[in-house]
Protein backbone atom coordinates (compact mmCIF):
# COMPACT_ATOMS: atom_id res chain seq x y z
CA UNK A 1 0.00 0.00 0.00
CA UNK A 2 1.25 3.51 -0.87
CA UNK A 3 2.58 5.52 2.07
CA UNK A 4 4.09 8.99 2.17
CA UNK A 5 6.90 10.01 4.50
CA UNK A 6 5.98 11.46 7.87
CA UNK A 7 9.21 12.42 9.58
CA UNK A 8 9.11 13.14 13.32
CA UNK A 9 12.03 15.11 14.73
CA UNK A 10 13.91 14.29 17.94
CA UNK A 11 16.54 16.14 19.94
CA UNK A 12 19.19 13.72 18.66
CA UNK A 13 18.13 14.04 15.05
CA UNK A 14 20.73 14.14 12.27
CA UNK A 15 19.38 17.57 11.33
CA UNK A 16 20.52 18.94 14.68
CA UNK A 17 23.93 17.25 14.62
CA UNK A 18 24.96 17.40 10.97
CA UNK A 19 23.95 21.00 10.30
CA UNK A 20 27.01 21.98 12.33
CA UNK A 21 29.24 19.11 11.26
CA UNK A 22 28.94 19.22 7.48
CA UNK A 23 30.56 22.08 5.53
CA UNK A 24 28.56 23.93 2.84
CA UNK A 25 30.26 22.07 -0.02
CA UNK A 26 29.74 18.61 1.49
CA UNK A 27 28.26 16.22 -1.08
CA UNK A 28 25.57 14.89 1.28
CA UNK A 29 24.46 18.39 2.24
CA UNK A 30 24.20 19.32 -1.44
CA UNK A 31 22.37 16.06 -2.15
CA UNK A 32 19.79 16.91 0.47
CA UNK A 33 19.41 20.49 -0.75
CA UNK A 34 19.20 19.74 -4.49
CA UNK A 35 18.01 16.16 -4.95
CA UNK A 36 15.57 15.65 -2.08
CA UNK A 37 13.02 18.25 -3.30
CA UNK A 38 12.95 16.53 -6.70
CA UNK A 39 12.03 13.08 -5.43
CA UNK A 40 8.49 13.13 -4.06
CA UNK A 41 6.30 10.21 -3.04
CA UNK A 42 3.50 11.27 -5.40
CA UNK A 43 5.78 10.54 -8.37
CA UNK A 44 5.53 6.84 -7.53
CA UNK A 45 1.91 6.64 -6.37
CA UNK A 46 0.70 4.57 -9.35
CA UNK A 47 3.27 1.88 -8.50
CA UNK A 48 1.37 0.91 -5.34
CA UNK A 49 -2.15 0.02 -4.27
CA UNK A 50 -3.75 2.97 -2.49
CA UNK A 51 -6.09 1.25 -0.06
CA UNK A 52 -4.98 -2.32 0.67
CA UNK A 53 -1.98 -4.29 1.83
CA UNK A 54 0.68 -3.36 4.36
CA UNK A 55 1.93 0.26 4.24
CA UNK A 56 4.92 0.38 1.91
CA UNK A 57 8.21 2.06 2.73
CA UNK A 58 7.97 5.61 1.32
CA UNK A 59 9.13 5.31 -2.31
CA UNK A 60 10.94 8.66 -2.23
CA UNK A 61 13.20 7.27 0.50
CA UNK A 62 13.96 4.15 -1.54
CA UNK A 63 14.62 6.23 -4.66
CA UNK A 64 17.13 8.49 -2.91
CA UNK A 65 18.76 5.54 -1.16
CA UNK A 66 19.16 3.89 -4.56
CA UNK A 67 20.91 6.99 -5.94
CA UNK A 68 23.31 7.05 -2.97
CA UNK A 69 23.83 3.31 -3.32
CA UNK A 70 25.16 3.75 -6.84
CA UNK A 71 27.17 6.83 -5.84
CA UNK A 72 28.92 4.84 -3.10
CA UNK A 73 29.07 1.59 -5.14
CA UNK A 74 27.35 -0.40 -2.38
CA UNK A 75 25.41 -3.64 -2.47
CA UNK A 76 21.81 -3.75 -1.22
CA UNK A 77 22.95 -5.09 2.15
CA UNK A 78 25.70 -2.48 2.41
CA UNK A 79 23.37 0.46 1.75
CA UNK A 80 20.92 -1.01 4.27
CA UNK A 81 23.71 -0.92 6.87
CA UNK A 82 24.82 2.56 5.80
CA UNK A 83 21.28 3.85 6.30
CA UNK A 84 21.43 2.56 9.88
CA UNK A 85 24.90 3.69 10.94
CA UNK A 86 26.34 6.29 8.52
CA UNK A 87 25.56 9.84 9.70
CA UNK A 88 26.13 11.44 6.29
CA UNK A 89 23.78 8.97 4.61
CA UNK A 90 21.18 9.47 7.34
CA UNK A 91 21.42 13.25 6.96
CA UNK A 92 21.14 13.10 3.16
CA UNK A 93 18.01 10.94 3.46
CA UNK A 94 16.49 12.86 6.37
CA UNK A 95 16.55 9.87 8.72
CA UNK A 96 16.49 9.94 12.51
CA UNK A 97 19.61 8.64 14.23
CA UNK A 98 17.65 5.76 15.77
CA UNK A 99 15.81 4.93 12.55
CA UNK A 100 16.20 1.58 10.76
CA UNK A 101 14.46 2.54 7.53
CA UNK A 102 14.20 -0.61 5.40
CA UNK A 103 15.40 -4.13 4.73
CA UNK A 104 17.72 -4.62 1.75
CA UNK A 105 15.07 -6.74 0.01
CA UNK A 106 12.87 -3.63 -0.29
CA UNK A 107 15.37 -2.13 -2.74
CA UNK A 108 15.02 -5.04 -5.13
CA UNK A 109 11.22 -4.76 -4.97
CA UNK A 110 11.42 -1.01 -5.58
CA UNK A 111 13.68 -1.40 -8.63
CA UNK A 112 11.32 -4.01 -10.03
CA UNK A 113 8.36 -1.64 -9.62
CA UNK A 114 10.32 1.18 -11.30
CA UNK A 115 11.01 -0.95 -14.36
CA UNK A 116 7.50 -2.38 -14.46
CA UNK A 117 5.94 1.10 -14.50
CA UNK A 118 8.60 2.84 -16.61
CA UNK A 119 9.51 5.34 -13.89
CA UNK A 120 13.29 4.94 -13.93
CA UNK A 121 13.84 7.36 -16.85
CA UNK A 122 11.45 9.96 -15.45
CA UNK A 123 13.34 10.26 -12.15
CA UNK A 124 16.75 10.11 -13.84
CA UNK A 125 15.96 12.90 -16.32
CA UNK A 126 14.56 15.18 -13.62
CA UNK A 127 17.71 14.82 -11.52
CA UNK A 128 20.01 15.38 -14.51
CA UNK A 129 18.20 18.53 -15.57
CA UNK A 130 18.37 19.96 -12.06
CA UNK A 131 22.10 19.23 -11.79
CA UNK A 132 22.66 21.08 -15.07
CA UNK A 133 20.54 24.04 -13.93
CA UNK A 134 22.46 24.18 -10.65
CA UNK A 135 25.80 24.26 -12.45
CA UNK A 136 27.08 21.11 -10.75
CA UNK A 137 27.58 19.43 -14.10
CA UNK A 138 27.80 20.79 -17.64
CA UNK A 139 25.26 19.86 -20.26
CA UNK A 140 27.88 18.25 -22.49
CA UNK A 141 28.96 16.02 -19.61
CA UNK A 142 25.68 14.13 -19.59
CA UNK A 143 25.78 10.59 -20.94
CA UNK A 144 22.67 8.52 -21.24
CA UNK A 145 22.47 4.77 -21.47
CA UNK A 146 19.56 3.10 -23.17
CA UNK A 147 19.87 -0.65 -22.95
CA UNK A 148 17.78 -3.64 -22.03
CA UNK A 149 20.62 -4.99 -19.94
CA UNK A 150 23.66 -3.60 -18.17
CA UNK A 151 27.01 -5.37 -18.39
CA UNK A 152 28.26 -6.08 -14.90
CA UNK A 153 31.66 -5.16 -13.49
CA UNK A 154 33.29 -7.96 -15.44
CA UNK A 155 34.94 -8.59 -18.76
CA UNK A 156 34.79 -12.37 -18.52
CA UNK A 157 37.63 -12.34 -15.98
CA UNK A 158 40.25 -15.03 -15.73
CA UNK A 159 40.31 -17.04 -12.53
CA UNK A 160 43.43 -15.12 -11.48
CA UNK A 161 41.66 -11.77 -11.96
CA UNK A 162 38.56 -13.01 -10.16
CA UNK A 163 40.55 -14.09 -7.10
CA UNK A 164 42.58 -10.85 -7.11
CA UNK A 165 39.37 -8.82 -7.13
CA UNK A 166 38.04 -10.92 -4.27
CA UNK A 167 41.19 -10.17 -2.27
CA UNK A 168 40.93 -6.44 -3.06
CA UNK A 169 37.30 -6.30 -1.89
CA UNK A 170 38.32 -7.79 1.48
CA UNK A 171 41.26 -5.42 1.89
CA UNK A 172 38.97 -2.36 1.63
CA UNK A 173 37.05 -2.94 4.90
CA UNK A 174 40.28 -4.05 6.59
CA UNK A 175 41.79 -0.67 5.70
CA UNK A 176 38.80 1.12 7.24
CA UNK A 177 38.07 -0.92 10.35
CA UNK A 178 40.75 -3.53 11.06
CA UNK A 179 44.13 -1.88 10.64
CA UNK A 180 45.91 -4.11 13.17
CA UNK A 181 44.92 -7.21 11.17
CA UNK A 182 45.94 -5.50 7.94
CA UNK A 183 49.40 -4.75 9.33
CA UNK A 184 49.88 -8.43 10.10
CA UNK A 185 48.76 -9.39 6.59
CA UNK A 186 51.29 -6.98 5.07
CA UNK A 187 54.09 -9.10 6.51
CA UNK A 188 52.82 -12.12 4.57
CA UNK A 189 51.41 -10.70 1.32
CA UNK A 190 52.70 -8.10 -1.14
CA UNK A 191 49.65 -5.85 -1.17
CA UNK A 192 50.99 -3.74 -4.04
CA UNK A 193 49.54 -6.40 -6.35
CA UNK A 194 46.06 -5.82 -4.95
CA UNK A 195 45.52 -2.10 -5.52
CA UNK A 196 42.54 -0.94 -7.57
CA UNK A 197 44.78 -0.28 -10.56
CA UNK A 198 46.41 -3.70 -10.42
CA UNK A 199 43.28 -5.79 -9.95
CA UNK A 200 41.55 -4.01 -12.83
CA UNK A 201 44.49 -4.42 -15.16
CA UNK A 202 43.40 -6.50 -18.15
CA UNK A 203 45.29 -9.76 -18.44
CA UNK A 204 47.42 -9.70 -21.55
CA UNK A 205 46.57 -13.30 -22.31
CA UNK A 206 50.05 -13.91 -23.72
CA UNK A 207 51.71 -15.52 -20.71
CA UNK A 208 53.21 -18.89 -21.33
CA UNK A 209 51.67 -21.82 -19.56
CA UNK A 210 54.31 -22.05 -16.84
CA UNK A 211 54.07 -18.35 -16.00
CA UNK A 212 50.26 -18.52 -15.75
CA UNK A 213 50.63 -21.50 -13.47
CA UNK A 214 53.04 -19.61 -11.18
CA UNK A 215 50.69 -16.61 -11.08
CA UNK A 216 47.75 -18.85 -10.21
CA UNK A 217 49.66 -20.52 -7.37
CA UNK A 218 50.77 -17.19 -5.92
CA UNK A 219 47.39 -15.50 -6.07
CA UNK A 220 45.54 -18.48 -4.58
CA UNK A 221 48.14 -18.80 -1.81
CA UNK A 222 47.71 -15.09 -1.06
CA UNK A 223 43.94 -15.59 -0.89
CA UNK A 224 44.29 -18.54 1.50
CA UNK A 225 46.70 -16.55 3.69
CA UNK A 226 44.28 -13.64 3.79
CA UNK A 227 41.37 -15.90 4.75
CA UNK A 228 43.34 -17.26 7.71
CA UNK A 229 43.80 -13.77 9.13
CA UNK A 230 40.22 -12.60 8.71
CA UNK A 231 38.51 -15.81 9.81
CA UNK A 232 38.09 -14.73 13.42
CA UNK A 233 36.77 -11.22 12.76
CA UNK A 234 33.18 -10.96 13.98
CA UNK A 235 30.37 -8.40 13.78
CA UNK A 236 31.41 -6.98 10.41
CA UNK A 237 28.70 -8.01 7.99
CA UNK A 238 30.27 -6.35 4.97
CA UNK A 239 33.57 -8.13 5.55
CA UNK A 240 31.85 -11.46 6.23
CA UNK A 241 29.93 -11.21 2.96
CA UNK A 242 33.09 -10.52 0.96
CA UNK A 243 34.96 -13.33 2.67
CA UNK A 244 32.20 -15.74 1.68
CA UNK A 245 32.38 -14.56 -1.94
CA UNK A 246 36.15 -15.17 -2.09
CA UNK A 247 35.70 -18.61 -0.55
CA UNK A 248 33.02 -19.36 -3.11
CA UNK A 249 35.25 -18.28 -6.01
CA UNK A 250 38.04 -20.55 -4.80
CA UNK A 251 35.71 -23.49 -4.22
CA UNK A 252 34.04 -23.21 -7.63
CA UNK A 253 37.07 -22.51 -9.81
CA UNK A 254 40.22 -23.85 -8.13
CA UNK A 255 41.55 -27.30 -7.34
CA UNK A 256 44.95 -28.59 -6.21
CA UNK A 257 47.26 -31.01 -7.98
CA UNK A 258 49.27 -33.84 -6.43
CA UNK A 259 52.00 -31.39 -5.36
CA UNK A 260 49.44 -29.17 -3.63
CA UNK A 261 49.69 -26.38 -6.19
CA UNK A 262 46.56 -24.49 -7.24
CA UNK A 263 45.19 -24.92 -10.75
CA UNK A 264 42.00 -24.01 -12.56
CA UNK A 265 39.27 -26.62 -12.69
CA UNK A 266 38.08 -28.00 -15.99
CA UNK A 267 34.94 -26.23 -17.17
CA UNK A 268 32.97 -29.47 -16.84
CA UNK A 269 33.79 -29.55 -13.13
CA UNK A 270 32.60 -25.99 -12.47
CA UNK A 271 29.01 -25.33 -11.31
CA UNK A 272 26.56 -23.92 -13.84
CA UNK A 273 25.59 -20.92 -11.69
CA UNK A 274 29.20 -19.85 -11.23
CA UNK A 275 30.35 -16.66 -9.53
CA UNK A 276 32.03 -14.35 -12.04
CA UNK A 277 32.26 -11.09 -10.09
CA UNK A 278 32.90 -10.52 -6.35
CA UNK A 279 31.52 -6.99 -6.81
CA UNK A 280 28.28 -8.05 -8.47
CA UNK A 281 27.56 -11.63 -7.36
CA UNK A 282 24.31 -11.65 -9.34
CA UNK A 283 26.16 -11.17 -12.64
CA UNK A 284 26.06 -14.12 -15.01
CA UNK A 285 27.59 -15.10 -18.31
CA UNK A 286 25.35 -14.39 -21.26
CA UNK A 287 25.26 -15.12 -24.97
CA UNK A 288 22.93 -14.17 -27.80
CA UNK A 289 20.90 -16.96 -29.29
CA UNK A 290 20.37 -17.31 -33.01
Amino acid sequence: MFKQRDKQMTFIDTDTICEELLPPDNFYRKFREIITPLVQDDTFSNMYAMDNGRPAIPPSLLAMATILQFYRNLSDREIERACMYDLEIKYALGLRIDERPFDHSSLYDFRSRLLEHGKEKQVFDKILNKLVESGLIKRNEIQRIDATHIIADIAIPTVITLVKKGIYEILKPLQKRHLSILEQIKTQIDLSEYTKKEVNRTDAGKDDRERRKRRMVKVVNDALTLLKYVGDIKDDKILERRVELLKRALQEQVEFDAQGDAQEKDNKDKPRDILISPIDPDARYGAKSR
